[in-house]
């Protein structure tokens, strides 16, 4: 399940960010995984001052989103990291890496793509997921913010013009299953929906769906064929 989550970071977190963007000392993004030969982009290290500043500003404003609570039932997130693509960059197909050598380790159940600057500044540097045979494609506006399984295929495509530039981030969720999570979130939708009358018949609708979709996945998930 992918699920966008429109300003994420306020308007003086994101101006706050456009500060220190200048400031951030970029190198070769292959760093942290040498063995690509898909990974065309630049990286912020780690220990630089201005993308520590950023990575606190994202992480907090990502953890006040009830939103992100609710869809990714967080226990744990990755350090952020702000990438930087110029024209000719990309990163080809890949997987995220499955478990992030922290101390605990981090497990990546949901990847997290925080855009950081205007689409309109540049051509190319499309998010992009695979879903079966379909391609799904972003590009979000600052401050937004993209949560996407980390066992999906993705992409981000090449940029022709200008520059992108995002931060990256992968959470690690109290519940593991992605299906188990998807009950937890129409369980909370279908809550809030009743907890403020349901007072539509459009509303009343889609709590009944919800309870219908609730009890049939129960079922399948339970049965014992």
């Amino acid at each position: 399940m992918i699920r966008v989550l429109p300003d994420v970071l306020s308007a003086a977190e994101l101006q706050a960010v456009r500060e220190l963007l200048p400031r951030v000392g970029f190198g070769d993004g292959r760093v942290t995984n040498p063995g690509s030969t898909v990974k065309h982009n630049l990286q912020a290290p780690q220990e630089d001052p201005a993308n520590a500043r950023i990575a606190q500003l994202v992480r907090d404003a990502l953890f006040r989103c009830a939103e992100l609570r609710t869809f990714a039932q967080p226990r744990t997130m990755a350090r952020t990291t702000v990438v930087r693509y110029e024209p000719g960059m990309d990163y080809g197909w890949h997987v995220d890496e499955a478990l992030f050598p922290s101390q605990p380790p981090i497990r990546s159940d949901l990847s997290c793509t925080i855009f950081l600057n205007d689409p309109s500044e540049y051509d190319g540097g499309a998010l992009t997921i695979q879903l079966g045979a379909q391609e799904l494609s972003y590009k979000l506006d600052p401050g937004s913010a993209i949560l996407y399984p980390s066992t999906t295929i993705h992409r981000v495509t090449p940029v022709t013009r200008g520059v992108r530039i995002a931060a990256i981030t992968w959470l690690h969720s109290w519940i593991a299953d992605s299906n188990r999570r998807e009950l937890l979130v129409q369980l909370d939708e279908a809550r809030a929906l009743i907890a403020r009358g349901a007072a539509g018949e459009t509303e009343r609708q889609r709590v009944q769906v919800l309870l219908e979709s609730l009890r049939t996945n129960l079922f399948r998930m339970w049965s014992d064929t």
